[in-house]
């Protein structure tokens, strides 16, 4: 007979369905009610026993989140008011079928301390490895070169994409022995869901998803041979807890001594100084220096001193993502956007909430920048002993045509 469960949101949902009710869990009306619906006609308040798999064991373990037979799952969500697909566990199932060939990188430049530090926590035996960043720093790349410097670990390597809606069945998977798997874009399920006008926090799953999150403990807390590697723009909530039972949470900066072979492959004339520039002003992020390379070699001769002198900043076919991901966050962090946009040497957490004033509260304003830092658009720095946060040259000239062409 088929089983269902609660999702981890849905048990939040329930529980405050629930307590709407005000009545206390062991009242006696939630049976009678899910009684009526799988057997209308009865006087159920007066019965001596409930339908056929209604009970109060039942009902305890459908609110500790455990399974229970489908159709009284139903029945519950009903007595509750609720939609039971909102609020159903959906574990992803990984079929082979999902799976892509392990991408060709023919231009990868530096990464040699990164590739280093990932490959000897594979040999370590880490389960799992989650390589975050802001779009462009060349997360897919260094998880392919990653894949294939550690491919004789393995017996087998699978890549998967989220390019589409993953597939979904009643049962978590079991993972293969001795597998590298990759998960290209998990950022994909997380964040905004424009499907139901849902401005989610940072990190957090979205609406039917949550069972991706239970993969990832299960990756962690079983005992097996295998590893998994997930790239990801926004860093998954619960990976922090899972970090310090050996997960490995790997934020990958901008390019710096690699940025001298990218800037030799577009044959471009630099020095020392220019290149240290040049590197600051796109935060190293490998996609805006191929950007700025081939408009400097199209338009300055690929002299960078020149290109330097004038000015300019590329932001080309970026502002387009970076418009969307506006469309995926808050209000709130809309407006802390906005706010560093504003300053170019960034703010401090005491600047942020000035500006702001007492409009939203300190919680609000602190849990919407933390959304915004693990999505990767707003970075920190040290000033003495202070953390400012600032956004990257580029992302802020995006942010301020964007936002200057609605006013």
């Amino acid at each position: 007979m088929p089983s269902l469960k609660l999702s981890p949101n849905g048990l939040e949902i329930v529980k405050q369905a629930r307590q709407e009710k005000g009545w206390t869990i062991d009242n006696p009306r939630f049976l009678e009610q899910a009684s009526q619906i799988l057997e209308p006609g009865r006087d159920w308040e007066n019965e001596e026993v409930f339908a056929a798999g209604i009970s109060l064991s039942t009902w305890k373990r459908f609110l500790k989140g455990n399974a229970i037979d489908a159709s009284v799952f139903k029945a519950f969500c009903e007595v509750l008011s609720l939609n039971w697909q909102d609020l159903l566990e959906r574990p992803v199932n990984w079929s082979l079928s999902g799976t892509t060939q392990v991408p060709n990188i023919p231009l990868f430049f530096g990464r040699r301390y990164e590739l280093a530090i990932l490959t000897q926590a594979i040999e370590q035996g880490t389960r799992l490895i989650a390589i975050t960043g802001m779009g462009g720093m060349g997360k897919t790349a260094l998880a392919a070169k990653l894949a294939t410097a550690s491919k004789s670990s393995f017996e087998q390597t699978l890549w998967f994409g989220f390019h589409l809606t993953p597939p979904t069945r009643d049962s978590l998977p079991s993972l293969p022995a001795k597998t590298l798997l990759v998960f290209d874009g998990w950022d994909r399920i997380l964040g905004g869901d424009a499907k139901v006008g849902r401005r989610q926090r940072g990190g957090e799953y979205r609406l039917e998803y949550e069972s991706y999150a239970v993969f990832l403990r299960s990756v962690v807390q079983t005992n097996h041979s295998s590893c998994v590697i997930l790239t990801s723009r926004e860093q998954p909530e619960g990976l922090n807890i899972l970090s310090g039972n050996g997960a490995v949470i790997f934020p990958l900066g901008g390019l710096m001594e690699g940025a001298i072979e990218l800037l030799q492959h577009h044959q471009l004339i630099f020095d020392a100084q220019q290149w240290v520039a040049l590197v600051n002003q796109y935060g190293g992020n490998p996609l805006f220096l191929n950007m700025a390379a081939n408009f400097i070699r199209e338009l300055f001769a690929g002299d960078v001193g020149e290109f330097l002198a004038s000015g300019t900043l590329v932001t080309g076919e970026f502002e387009p993502l970076v418009a969307q991901w506006l469309k995926e966050i808050s209000m709130l962090e809309q407006t802390l956007i906005k706010c560093l946009a504003t300053q170019t040497q960034g703010l401090t957490r005491e600047e942020i909430l000035l500006h702001l004033g007492n409009r939203p509260s300190n919680g609000d304003i602190l849990a919407a920048l933390l959304s915004l830092k693990r999505r990767a658009l707003v970075e920190t720095t040290n000033d003495g002993n202070q953390e400012r946060f600032f956004l990257q040259p580029v992302i802020l000239k995006c942010v301020d045509r964007l936002f200057s062409s609605q006013q």
